[in-house]
């Protein structure tokens, strides 16, 4: 197991929004609701294949939902990386919580920065990630580098009420003096990135505002 990487590596603002206020709340809401429905629907594409004696990396997992989904599904194993350090009391009072303290551990890691950092699962999450940094398409590439079998992710549609809606938000960051943005990449940069590494399309859902795919290693 590498060692933890501590402080922050965040390189694009991620640490105005995502922070320990957020993981707080976000512990605090899984504690009373469960798995949000992006979180789940994510989870439930993740254990197409079936999930025994899997190890998972939830890369920009925050509290670890996906994660923990997943471990109650039967995986064997599971690592949340971080850029920031703030998560990890947070996954490891939800770990123990579940009973799962032994099953999930926590790394703080910028995955770009650091390629080598990283190791490969059998299946890798990534919920809402590529959308929060310039580098959301080789992100995507190093992701199914990391996959031995199943890649699983979500980020913002390219209809024109998404593109609208996340234009906006960015605009209100800019005039607040937010170095943070919110980027939707192209589909076919995303996908074209993923498919480099030999993965194949599996399943896909369209929600509001955000695009669920999965992949597979054939």
């Amino acid at each position: 197991m590498l060692e933890p990487v501590t402080g922050c590596c965040a390189r694009h603002g991620q640490e105005e929004f995502f922070d320990a206020k957020t993981a707080r709340r976000d512990a605090a809401r899984y504690r009373a609701m469960g798995a949000d429905p992006m979180a789940r629907s994510l989870a439930r594409r993740a254990a197409g294949r079936g999930l025994d004696g899997a190890s998972v990396l939830e890369i920009g997992g925050g509290v670890g939902q996906v994660a923990l989904e997943l471990l109650k599904a039967g995986a064997a194993t599971a690592e949340v990386v971080e850029l920031l350090p703030d998560y990890e009391p947070f996954v490891r009072e939800l770990a123990s919580e579940a009973g799962l303290a032994g099953r999930l551990s926590f790394r703080t890691v910028d995955v770009v920065a650091e390629p080598d950092a990283s190791v490969s699962a059998d299946v890798v999450v990534l919920n809402k990630v590529v959308c929060c940094t310039p580098d959301g398409v080789e992100l995507a590439g190093i992701a199914a580098g990391l996959a031995r079998r199943t890649l699983v992710l979500s980020f913002p549609r390219q209809t024109r009420w998404a593109r609208a809606g996340f234009a906006a938000v960015n605009l209100y960051l800019r005039l607040r003096g937010r170095r943070f943005r919110i980027f939707v990449h192209p589909h076919a940069a995303l996908e074209g990135a993923v498919a480099a590494d030999g993965l194949s399309p599996s399943s896909a859902k369209n929600g509001p505002l955000f695009r669920i795919a999965a992949f597979e290693r054939v």
